[in-house]
């Protein structure tokens, strides 16, 4: 983000839209050197014979329990809401 600031690029201000514009040419190099370095470590593991899946166990396995769902249901409420008072400035 500095390199960027140091380039002239404006992260601060403007508006939410603005503001994801402007997080691109941060992202995209992101993206890709996390993508890059998965690719190396996928061949380096396959390199060393490795074969993950049997036989090999979790310490827990993981379920879906109801108590998710409604956790769920709450984050998708409130990012409803949120976006609703953005979009209207009159609701409050």
């Amino acid at each position: 983000m500095s390199a960027q600031k140091a380039r002239g690029a404006n992260l601060e201000g403007g508006g939410i839209i603005k503001k994801a514009k402007a997080m691109i040419p941060i992202l995209i190099p992101l993206f890709v050197s996390s993508f890059k370095r998965a690719n190396e470590l996928a061949t380096a593991m396959e390199c060393r014979c490795y074969h993950g899946g049997d036989g090999r166990t979790r310490l827990k396995t993981l379920k879906t329990a109801p108590r998710d769902f409604v956790a769920a249901a709450v984050m998708i409420l409130l990012f409803a809401g949120i976006i609703v008072m953005n979009c209207n400035p009159f609701i409050l």
